[in-house]
């Protein structure tokens, strides 16, 4: 086996990290530049789309899974990812960049790896080492310090928070990362038995998808956010949905390659990615201060010890 295919996990891992933080800015932007949900419901339908041509690009390769014995389980593993991800974890990070801006928004995605770390060990056997867990502590003290130095530092004129931040965008992203964590379990259960990321997440789209369609139907409010989304022209709501749909492809072959664990830690890895595209690509956002910058390098080594 070559260094590349015995890294394919780590490879896929780091595409999906580039794709989500691109996307997690163009939210951002989109969040200026008009209405709409900066992307989060079309996002749904690029995922179905891009998913169902790459799966059936492959189909002949993996025809033969279908006809597997754990078939209906792992389908229905692959539609509780959809909902847990696409749905409802994809949504509340989206509110999450709304009111925290990109950059701390995938600051709070933090809290991911320290769930997926937990999960793990508890749902599927993975082994919680000392490192493991020196890291966890280091990513949950970086984000619980970026946290409180925003919610002391609010309402005051010298305070080193940016302009608009709404605290409440913590308690979204926080949610985020447990609904995250939880739906990579759900992608490793069903992986398990059909070990084929476009599969996956083709029926997690179509899951998400269909969610909206019965929220449609039974809500009018829900209604109206959906047409109120699907309408608004807003470029950089487009492009926040591709990039959400590349990086949720990425991320479901990343989880098909290696544990959740080290997915988790590299998908963390977003927050510097975020700083980069936001504040020297698209200026989207102002430089990061000196905390923000020692709590990114402290998760950062937390990541490194989980990954190691």
């Amino acid at each position: 086996m070559t260094l590349l295919a015995a890294r394919l996990g780590e490879l896929f891992s780091i595409l999906s990290v580039l794709a989500f933080a691109f996307g997690g800015v163009a939210i951002a932007k989109a969040r200026k530049r008009g209405p709409g949900d900066g992307g989060a419901i079309l996002s749904v339908g690029f995922t179905a789309l891009l998913s169902a041509a790459l799966w059936l690009g492959t189909a002949r390769d993996s025809a033969h899974l279908l006809r597997e014995p754990g078939l209906l389980a792992g389908l229905a593993w692959f539609a509780l990812s959809g909902l847990l991800a696409t749905a409802l974890a994809r949504s509340l990070y989206f509110l999450s960049v709304r009111d925290l801006g990109a950059i701390r928004g995938a600051a709070v995605k933090r809290a991911i790896p320290f769930f997926s770390v937990l999960f793990g060990v508890v749902f599927l056997g993975e082994i919680l080492t000392s490192a493991k867990l020196g890291g966890l502590m280091l990513i949950g003290i970086s984000v619980a310090a970026l946290v409180a130095v925003d919610l002391a530092g609010r309402g005051k004129v010298s305070a080193p928070v940016a302009d608009g931040i709404e605290p409440i965008g913590y308690l979204w992203g926080t949610a985020s990362g447990l609904c995250y964590a939880s739906a990579y379990v759900a992608r490793k259960l069903g992986l398990n038995l059909i070990p084929d990321g476009a599969l996956g997440t083709f029926v997690g789209a179509m899951a998400a998808m269909s969610y909206y369609v019965i929220a449609a139907l039974v809500s009018p409010r829900s209604r109206q956010a959906i047409v109120a989304a699907l309408i608004a022209r807003n470029i950089w709501g487009v492009v926040a949905a591709l990039c959400f749909a590349v990086g949720q492809i990425g991320n479901f072959y990343a989880i098909q390659y290696t544990t959740i664990s080290t997915v988790g830690a590299i998908q963390s890895l977003e927050v510097f990615v975020s700083m980069l595209i936001a504040t020297i690509i698209l200026r989207t956002e102002r430089a990061p201060n000196l905390i923000t910058i020692i709590a990114a390098l402290a998760a950062t080594a937390g990541v490194l010890m989980v990954v190691a």
